[in-house]
């Protein structure tokens, strides 16, 4: 895993995978230095003074709709990617580490997952 220069957004991209600080949190939402998946793109990081969009990835696994299992790839990282945890965080005040990039099919199924939550929100 590489440091990664705190002053430097452009080096993160929609579907890198950090690992990444995920306190202060309250209730069931995921806590602790855990993987994330970044689902924001480096121009809004910049533009945001480094403010990025993450979901967290938890060890354990499940079959609810708003999970990806991350165990069938040949990455790293394994777990479960949750997609109704999105969290915005600051990189400029946490540390944090590149792993990996997650592979395609897995950014595809995060946005089925996506889309299909909040499309609900917009037909309410």
């Amino acid at each position: 895993m590489a440091n990664i220069n705190k002053n430097n957004y452009n080096n993160l991209e929609f579907g890198d995978i950090i690992k990444i600080n995920f306190l202060p949190s309250k209730g069931h939402e995921q806590k602790g230095y855990r993987p994330g998946l970044i689902i924001s793109d480096p121009l809004t990081q910049k533009e945001l003074n480094g403010i990025v969009t993450v979901v967290p990835i938890i060890n354990s696994t499940s079959t609810f709709f708003t999970k990806v299992n991350l165990d069938e790839f040949n990455i790293i990282t394994k777990g479960d990617i949750l997609m109704d945890q999105i969290k915005v965080l600051n990189l400029g005040e946490r540390d944090y580490e590149f792993i990996e990039k997650a592979p395609k099919e897995v950014l595809s199924k995060c946005n089925i997952i996506f889309n299909a939550i909040y499309e609900k929100l917009l037909d309410s």
